[in-house]
């Protein structure tokens, strides 16, 4: 799920609403018709000077209809006028008075308007070490009407936050290296400091249990009449909340809350410097006694299957219709005619592609796969749908590349590129061995990841690699602990995915003038992809 677009889902452009802190990544765009409000903490062109000197792109800031200074926004219509929704990212953290705020919110919505919140999540983020926030603590800001942060929030926030390997925000509840980035020194010289400049901070850490915990006591108490009418938990380092006074009178257990958030604090993977062992899948060793058939054979992987099989054969395995591609139906008219080739398929998974290649008249196809449960899986296949010109291999294909000479007049490579540990050192080895490549591939792509895309939350950090002359940018990627019995992944846990541009780049420099692309897909849940078929010219 992207919390982002299920927002522009859920409002209509013919709605009227408040964006808070759209900043440099608007959620609900003036420029996409949207009929919105745009507040934050200081005008287009105070934005526009503070994220330049960031270093940030600064393209889609919108022009701010107002600045925040704590008054109603009901002042902003017409007398007696609501608005239909208002949308708040990452910014109640921020408020020294948050029961105040949303007050500001509940007077200035209808009665069924929506305060949309996205709030970051402490287990995921530079909050990792600190306590979670009480409505104790917010009711006390709120009685003594506090506008500006007092010197324990200052404190907390510049004495304690946090990073993880060396980074401010993940997505994993993985181990890794937690350390202090904060000092009590840092913090205490902010919290006694003489301005009278508003000093930001992260003054309430929350989990989403401790969240809901919070605004069930407040309803309760009558601070505000707004309910849960939606929750979904973190994906990446934050979860979604929407409040509205037509919410069902009932709220969630305030006990079982209390208990969830007890459990949650104790996530995140400070006391699990390695994470926990994952199991692998064991075959079945015991003897079938059924009546000989196919399906008992896809039985051995009960439940990791991720391929259907065509309807003919008859057998229950995975769900997606690989046999049928229509990425490989592309290649195969973009490339004419393989009748006759002899293919290398890299990462064959169940074996899909290989039957279509074989179908379309390959003279075989050598398939080389790391994964040993997909091996096994791919002679099942190879049996049931009697593959008989498909030879597969368990290998690292990187180092068959490397070791074996022989050249290829088609090289297929699926869905490996963006698990490969090192992108560039399995480019150079492919171009060596074909001049006909297919690639399809997840890449980070700045056009359509925006800052605030939280599939950017997963990235651990960046590499620089100076390569033939060129600066190329590697994402780091961690896979975190997949569970997931259908998840192959690859051998390394940090795999480095490419920049698009950066890709086709190097694919040029390795010589293929001519590449074609297909299947872009911007939005894709784990982040952009696309076919690319990448040939060199005749001389």
């Amino acid at each position: 799920m992207d919390f982002r677009q299920l927002i522009r889902e859920m409002i209509a452009k013919s709605e009227r609403g408040i964006e808070l802190g759209a900043s440099v990544a608007p959620i609900l765009p003036k420029a996409d018709g949207y009929d919105v409000l745009v507040i934050d903490h200081a005008d287009a062109d105070g934005l526009r000077t503070k994220y330049t000197a960031l270093g940030v792109d600064t393209s889609r800031i919108e022009e701010v209809d107002a600045i925040d200074d704590g008054a109603e926004f009901t002042a902003l219509l017409a007398p007696g006028e609501r608005f239909d929704y208002i949308v708040v990212s990452h910014v109640l953290e921020h408020m020294p008075d948050p029961i105040h705020f949303l007050q500001r919110c509940e007077r200035a919505l209808t009665d069924g308007g929506k305060l949309i919140l996205l709030v970051p999540d402490r287990r995921f983020c530079f909050d990792y070490l600190r306590p979670v926030s009480t409505a104790g603590q917010m009711l006390r800001a709120y009685l003594a009407g506090q506008r500006r942060h007092d010197a324990g929030a200052l404190y907390d926030h510049y004495a304690s936050h946090a990073t993880r390997n060396g980074v401010a925000v993940w997505a994993e509840a993985d181990g890794g290296d937690f350390a202090f980035a904060g000092s009590p020194a840092a913090g205490y010289a902010m919290a006694v400091q003489e301005s009278s400049d508003y000093v930001d901070c992260h003054a309430w850490v929350f989990t989403p249990s401790s969240f809901r915990l919070i605004l069930a006591d407040l309803r309760s108490l009558g601070l505000t009449a707004m309910g849960e009418v939606f929750f979904h938990g973190s994906i990446g380092c934050e979860f979604m909340v929407v409040l509205s006074r037509a919410a069902a009178a009932s709220t969630p257990d305030r006990a079982a809350l209390a208990r969830q958030a007890i459990l949650e604090a104790a996530e995140g993977g400070v006391n699990r410097a390695d994470g926990p062992p994952q199991a692998s899948p064991t075959l079945e060793t015991a003897y079938v006694e059924d009546l000989p058939r196919a399906q008992n054979a896809v039985d051995l992987f009960k439940g990791a299957w991720v391929c259907a099989f065509p309807s003919n054969h008859g057998v229950n395995a995975g769900d997606i219709a690989l046999h049928a591609d229509p990425r490989i139906t592309w290649l195969l008219s973009a490339v004419g005619n393989v009748r006759g080739l002899e293919v290398l398929e890299l990462g064959p998974l169940e074996a899909s592609h290989t039957a279509m290649l074989l179908a379309a008249g390959a003279r075989s196809v050598v398939a080389i796969e790391a994964n040993p449960q997909a091996f096994l899986r791919c002679l099942i296949v190879k049996e049931i749908r009697r593959l008989r010109d498909a030879a597969f291999l368990l290998g690292d294909f990187t180092r068959f590349l490397e070791e074996d000479q022989r050249r290829w007049p088609l090289i297929v490579a699926s869905g490996v590129l963006y698990h490969a540990k090192d992108p560039l050192r399995l480019l150079e080895a492919l171009a060596a061995r074909t001049d006909t490549l297919f690639l399809w591939t997840h890449v980070v792509d700045a056009a359509a990841m925006p800052l605030d895309d939280p599939r950017r939350l997963v990235i651990a950090r960046q590499e620089m690699r100076e390569w033939r002359g060129e600066r190329i940018v590697l994402h780091v990627r961690p896979y975190g602990h997949a569970n997931d019995p259908k998840f192959c992944g690859g051998p390394h846990s940090e795999p480095r995915w490419m920049e698009r541009d950066d890709l086709l780049k190097v694919l040029d420099r390795l010589g293929f003038a001519d590449i074609r692309l297909a299947f872009e897909e911007p939005d894709h849940a784990a982040g952009p992809a696309l076919a690319i078929l990448a040939r060199r010219l005749a001389d």
